[in-house]
């Protein structure tokens, strides 16, 4: 399996670097300006093959839309409240299809009404206020101003999918948005970066250096 994967990572590398040759042509970029562009056509097609095996997995268990949904959702709340990451991209890959494609099957059996759907998006609100933005030891969140933007972010996001929670009739989307949010929750907590042994606000060493 290790080696199956390195195998498909040369694979990646050797199609980002083709591509990024090609786009060097009209972009007439060197050194380390088309370092940076190979890499980001790197993260770009590593994600894409993880977002095509989870899609195929859903497809395959008819809970495509589903997961699609479950991903649009989680997305939105991740896009300012950031949080952990998986270590690699095999890790990466498996908790990504027990969130959205095990999520998805489970929407289908957990029925949610209002006044927990209420009670779960309030706890999920105060957590976004209190912990969001999570960040990394790799992607740390410099500038007091900017961690409060994306905390205000993140906790509007929350309300505006609260209210989609509770006026959208259909059980099943409601218990996939709620799901899909309480996943992001997970991933900025304090009790998870200390599970995970990872560092835990990171921008206060970059921060404390500077000072």
């Amino acid at each position: 399996m290790e080696n199956n994967s390195k195998y498909k990572l040369s694979l990646i590398e050797k199609l980002a670097e083709y591509i990024a040759l090609k786009l060097n042509v009209h972009l007439k970029k060197e050194g380390l300006e088309l370092l940076k562009l190979k890499l980001g056509l790197e993260i770009i097609l590593i994600n894409l093959s993880k977002f095509i095996v989870i899609f195929l997995v859903a497809a395959y268990f008819n809970l495509l839309k589903e997961a699609a949904l479950m991903s649009l959702v989680f997305g939105s709340i991740r896009r300012y409240a950031f949080g952990l990451h998986a270590e690699n991209s095999i890790v990466c890959t498996i908790t990504s299809l027990l969130m959205f494609v095990f999520g998805s099957y489970l929407s289908y059996h957990l029925i949610l009404n209002n006044y927990i759907i209420l009670i779960s998006f309030l706890v999920i609100i105060i957590v976004l206020y209190k912990y969001a933005p999570g960040d990394t030891e790799y992607h740390p969140l410099l500038g007091e101003k900017l961690r409060n933007k994306l905390r205000k972010a993140s906790v509007i996001t929350g309300m505006i999918l609260m209210v989609l929670a509770l006026i959208i009739p259909n059980p099943t989307i409601k218990t996939i948005i709620t799901l899909a949010s309480g996943f992001e929750i997970i991933s900025i907590l304090p009790v998870t970066y200390k599970i995970l042994n990872r560092r835990y606000k990171n921008y206060e060493e970059y921060e404390d250096a500077i000072i």
